[in-house]
């Protein structure tokens, strides 16, 4: 059963902020806890920092696994037992809004000058649903950036400026593959996996395409959306075989080894690299000549429970966690705050300022409370384009499968 029709199950009772009694309450906080990083120490310490600001507001912090973390989210909705506040994946928050599980913030955000302007413009998009918003952004990252092996390059005479363009990767690509040497130009993938969409979705958006229309329609068959795809599709001379299986883990350890010259990662890659021996860079994606490239928002969103009763001191625990001053602190990914990213960047990444012009131009997925499902279609297509099939008739079987749906 998929995600909406579970949670529609549920009945849900929206209330007023109540006014809070003076006694110490405990606010029960949930986070997605990422692998390799030190997120939960980050978590603590903010914690102790917002509790000494507000004496009377006890949080109990729950971090779970990515891949446990929707149904766990789930299963404390249906049983009456959900956090007062939790991050919520930007793929998750129209579901969740469209079955009455949080509560919009329009109000709180309006008086309190909770502004989009604070917030990246595709981060602030993302949290909002159906004309109301539905959460406050608190990180991001942007699918993808394409990582290179500088020694590849250099050795097959290949400038990286050159690949920012449609035309120019592929010519990279074409210099890069050298079968007889194990070496591949670029890590593409197609496993059933959300890589294999939010990559996809990069190069249609950089198109001027769309995986929707405005009015939530396929926007799939597109000109635009179809001639990304077949571009896509003849970059696949130059990838490792294996693509349909492939992930973009794979591809990671690919290109460590020096098998790949160029992979297809967030800025999120750039500690990994960073611990490396290579002499790595990036190219901040790619665009037909004279258009920008436009990468794909990840990220999460501060999302409050309509069932918890300390709202108002919920609402206190997201404006304080997406404080400038804050914001940086607290995530492993980037702050979704624009002037604690720039900070944060600057202190933390290579390449800052490619980064922040990357998150400015990128794009939300579609906003739909059937998108884990248009997902899963859009992962048949790519394996339909990769494995050869038309671009065109693969879209077309697609719109109609995601048109269904509604």
């Amino acid at each position: 059963m998929k995600l909406i029709t579970m949670l529609t199950a549920a009945a849900f009772a929206g209330a007023a902020f109540p006014v809070m009694a003076q006694d110490t309450i405990t606010l029960k906080f949930w986070d997605n806890q990422q692998t390799e990083s030190g997120l939960s120490q980050y978590q603590q310490e903010a914690v102790k920092r917002f509790e000494a600001e507000n004496p009377n507001i006890k949080v109990e912090v729950t971090t779970v696994p990515y891949p446990e973390y929707q149904q766990r989210l789930l299963t404390a909705v249906q049983g009456g037992n959900a956090p007062d506040v939790s991050t919520l994946d930007q793929i998750w928050i129209a579901a969740f809004a469209k079955a009455g599980a949080i509560m919009p913030l329009d109000k709180e955000a309006g008086e309190a000058g909770v502004t989009p302007d604070k917030f990246f413009k595709g981060a602030w998009e993302s949290a909002n649903y159906d004309g109301k918003l539905w959460g406050i952004p608190f990180n991001v990252d942007v699918w993808s950036f394409s990582f290179t092996n500088n020694a590849l390059l250099k050795e097959a005479g290949v400038d990286p400026a050159s690949m920012v363009t449609f035309e120019g990767l592929k010519a990279a690509a074409q210099k890069l593959t050298d079968t007889s040497k194990g070496r591949y130009g670029i890590g593409l993938f197609g496993h059933k996996g959300e890589d294999t969409v939010v990559v996809m979705d990069s190069f249609i958006f950089s198109n001027g395409g769309k995986v929707l229309d405005d009015n939530g329609k396929c926007a799939l068959t597109s000109p635009q959306s179809v001639e990304a795809l077949a571009y896509l599709q003849s970059l696949v001379p130059y990838a490792p075989q294996g693509i349909l299986n492939a992930s973009s883990g794979d591809m990671r350890e690919l290109f460590l080894n020096g098998s790949l010259a160029v992979e297809f990662w967030p800025a999120l890659e750039q500690p990994t690299l960073q611990k490396s021996k290579l002499d790595w860079d990036f190219v901040v994606g790619h665009a037909p000549d004279g258009k920008k490239p436009i990468g794909t928002y990840g990220g999460w969103n501060l999302a409050i429970y309509e069932s918890s009763q300390h709202k108002e001191a919920a609402w206190k625990f997201v404006q304080f966690l997406t404080r400038e001053d804050v914001n940086g602190a607290v995530v492993d990914l980037i702050p979704a705050n624009v002037k604690a990213a720039k900070s944060f960047l600057e202190a933390n990444r290579k390449g800052a300022d490619r980064i922040m012009a990357h998150l400015e131009n990128a794009a939300p997925r579609p906003l739909s409370a059937r998108y884990l499902e248009v997902s899963d279609i859009q992962v048949s297509l790519a394996q339909d384009v990769y494995s050869g099939g038309d671009p065109k008739a693969a879209a077309q079987k697609a719109c109609a499968a995601i048109d269904a749906l509604n």
